[in-house]
């Protein structure tokens, strides 16, 4: 740890200086502490051409000696708050984002005091900074906190997206009988009422070409009613297409359907990457609410994750 490196700071705004960066960017990735899938060069750049019109890019690169070892994803925009409109800092996210933050290199949290005094101190032109979902780090979120009170800025800590998750440290025999008799009780019930359909299949695919099952299996659900599907909004619809297709070119796309006589009626989406596998979307037909076509799929890719891996 270098505290005495001076770091200058550089602001990306255009698409095209920020696709130069892929290889740096994803680089630095895996030399922080929050290696993350949302957090990559591609899912960033398939969240901008989806959700990034009217809106600025305003990336903060922290740049060293020997290459960049901070950045701050961040963008300008206009946004409401509390019923008023403001101009705005945030993150490069929405709520199809499990998080965002800053990429810092191993070592080098403090210079999130950096990129957060110069937000404060140097950057115009803006009346609210949000960082919402942050990905928790202790050290890098006592310090975004301790700048702000420095600044004497008044600011609101809100709990961020809670997202459980499993740890595979078993088999599945193991971990199955570890659930409550009413969680084993309840997945038994389900497995036996679904196969009274008949010919149920379950699949996993790693390509795009199993994408339009995902929509169709989404215009026959609660979701499209209430408008609340991914395919209701064209700017969602063509950030996952998007998404996939990066994915599958990096081997992360998984996306699991179950069939009823060959009839999509139920998916997941999934991006796996390095030993981590992330859910982002599910759905399924309500025609077959009463046979919980979800809650099975669900428990056929834990089970294949025990059996198999995330890898």
């Amino acid at each position: 740890m270098d505290h005495n490196q001076r770091f200058e700071l550089k602001i990306i705004t255009t698409f095209d200086e920020f696709q130069e960066l892929h290889h740096d960017w994803n680089n630095l990735l895996e030399q922080s502490g929050n290696d993350k899938v949302f957090l990559t060069h591609e899912w960033f750049t398939s969240w901008w051409q989806a959700f990034g019109d009217k809106k600025e890019l305003f990336i903060i690169l922290a740049v060293g000696r020997d290459g960049i070892y901070g950045i701050a994803p961040l963008m300008r925009c206009q946004r409401s708050f509390r019923g008023i409109p403001v101009r705005g800092i945030e993150f490069l996210a929405n709520n199809d984002s499990p998080g965002s933050g800053f990429i810092l290199k191993k070592n080098h949290e403090y210079l999130a005091e950096t990129v957060m005094n110069f937000l404060l101190k140097d950057v115009k032109e803006w009346q609210i900074i949000l960082l919402e979902n942050i990905v928790h780090d202790e050290t890098i979120n006592s310090l975004i906190v301790g700048e702000l009170e420095d600044a004497g800025k008044k600011y609101i800590v809100n709990p961020g997206l809670n997202s459980p998750y499993i740890e595979i440290r078993s088999e599945w025999e193991e971990y199955f009988k570890g659930l409550s008799i009413k969680s084993r009780k309840t997945i038994r019930n389900v497995c036996n009422r679904i196969k009274r359909l008949g010919d149920i299949d379950v699949r996993e695919y790693y390509d795009m070409k199993r994408f339009d099952d995902m929509v169709a299996v989404s215009k026959k659900g609660w979701k499209y009613r209430e408008g609340k599907a991914f395919v209701n909004r064209p700017d969602r619809n063509r950030f996952f297409r998007l998404l996939s297709e990066e994915a599958r070119n990096k081997g992360w796309l998984s996306i699991w359907c179950v069939y009823k006589d060959k009839e999509p009626i139920a998916y997941e989406y999934h991006l796996k990457y390095k030993g981590s596998d992330t859910a982002l979307l599910s759905e399924f037909n309500s025609d077959y609410r009463n046979f919980s076509p979800g809650t099975f799929l669900d428990h056929e890719i834990i089970k294949s994750l025990f059996v198999n891996g995330a890898h």
